[in-house]
């Protein structure tokens, strides 16, 4: 699925409601990604080597896949950001509604990168070579409002020509001009690990909040940029047919089977090329409503506004459009949460190709066909939505997966990185 950027109207539009998080900033930037890169199930951060539980869309480097680092981000031959210096890969789960026959319809989809940071040169750190982490729980069905994890997700229900209005969970009315999904991630870090074994301790949000206060606690005492990310999601297309929706006040559910928004999540791994970004967060301060193309101006990085960047996929599923299920088989679970794997490992395609959109996007071999896993426990289905459609599900442990996705030779899918 190709998906198009905000244009700079509803940028315009929408700047006021976002002026609230940069408060405690003094300089910021925001980016109106080209496209995403990929919808698919690859999270290189939390199921590295192997296919993810769901599926998410992805945006910047054409060398994402399973297995990344920032060496590897540096020689992708585009990225969707409009910052060309800027090959990060940052991604999140794909938004769906549900209808009420039990299948399910991707929701179109576009995404902004704000990044904020002192006007005082030398108070922020760039991010180190193969830094990654993770903001938010996909597990969670539930809010914890003393959280600051849980505080970093919010929702604003779109409306362009009236009032905008925020909420901690998915919207349970329509939005005239959509759904945006908004995420800050920690921008304090120990100073010394680039993960840790959950993708979040190793950094930490700031003293009083996710979008405000400093870096004051001494195990987190190196302040980052702090990246802001928004998913403008297209919901308002489907107001016309919220009718046959399972769930005619809510019917949207994210990819991995939560229908709350409490459990949405995002991912990030460091692509930049060397020095540019501690360069930006020095001297990138010429506009105070976060347009960088001053910056650009000043030579801290160069700028494509309208150049695309994709990858064709690494597994045989279908992904966007309507389906009998979500990819990964992921139940509904709004009540709470219970780990759910597929029982079927997609058949696997190598080379993946990195294109522009020029030219019809060139296709893969299947080099390892689609398996069945042998379930090894059963989950107790209390959490499942008894309206999802899902009858028997088999749980399998991520140990057991990555086991298969060995056996049948995934790890040795290769990637091209050259523009095709």
């Amino acid at each position: 699925m190709h998906s198009r950027p905000p244009t700079l109207r509803t940028l315009a539009l929408v700047l006021l409601s976002f002026l609230f998080y940069i408060k405690f900033a003094c300089a910021y930037w925001l980016m109106g990604a080209n496209n995403f890169i990929t919808t698919q199930r690859i999270d290189p951060v939390v199921y590295p080597r192997t296919i993810s539980k769901h599926v998410h869309s992805v945006v910047g480097g054409s060398a994402f896949g399973v297995n990344t680092s920032t060496a590897m981000l540096r020689n992708s031959s585009c990225t969707s950001t409009p910052i060309l210096q800027d090959k990060s890969n940052y991604w999140f789960p794909h938004l769906y509604i549900q209808w009420a026959n039990g299948t399910f319809t991707s929701v179109n989809g576009s995404a902004v990168i704000d990044y904020l940071f002192s006007d005082k040169p030398g108070m922020t750190t760039a991010f180190p070579d193969d830094f990654r982490m993770v903001s938010g729980d996909p597990n969670l069905r539930t809010l914890d409002p003393a959280s600051f994890a849980q505080q970093a997700v919010t929702f604003l229900c779109l409306d362009f020509n009236g009032v905008s209005t925020r909420y901690n969970e998915l919207p349970r009315s329509t939005c005239p001009s959509g759904i945006r999904s908004q995420i800050n991630f920690p921008s304090c870090w120990d100073g010394k690990n680039t993960d840790s074994a959950d993708h979040r301790t190793h950094v930490a949000f700031l003293s009083t909040g996710p979008d405000n206060g400093t870096c004051s606690d001494p195990q987190y005492p190196v302040t980052l940029p702090r990246i802001f990310m928004e998913v403008y999601w297209n919901t308002q297309t489907f107001d016309a047919a919220r009718g046959d929706a399972m769930d005619t006040h809510q019917p949207f559910v994210f990819s991995n089977g939560d229908p709350t928004g409490y459990g949405y999540h995002a991912d990030f791994v460091n692509g930049w090329d060397a020095g540019v970004l501690q360069g930006a967060v020095d001297k990138c301060t010429c506009n105070p409503y976060g347009d960088p193309t001053c910056c650009a101006a000043q030579n801290l990085f160069t700028m494509n506004s309208t150049s695309h960047c994709y990858i064709t996929p690494t597994f045989d599923e279908p992904v966007t459009g309507t389906l009998s299920a979500l990819p990964g088989n992921n139940p509904v679970q709004s009540a709470c949460y219970e780990e759910y794997v597929d029982t079927v490992f997609p058949a696997v395609i190598s080379p993946v190709f990195a294109y522009t959109g020029t030219a019809p996007p060139p296709t893969g071999s299947i080099v390892s066909p689609a398996q069945t896993l042998a379930p090894v426990q059963n989950a107790s289905g209390k959490c499942v939505h008894q309206a999802s459609g899902a009858t028997t599900w088999t749980r399998t442990s991520r140990a057991q997966m990555f086991k298969v996705a060995t056996a049948i030779g995934f790890l040795a899918v290769s990637y091209s990185y050259g523009i095709v």
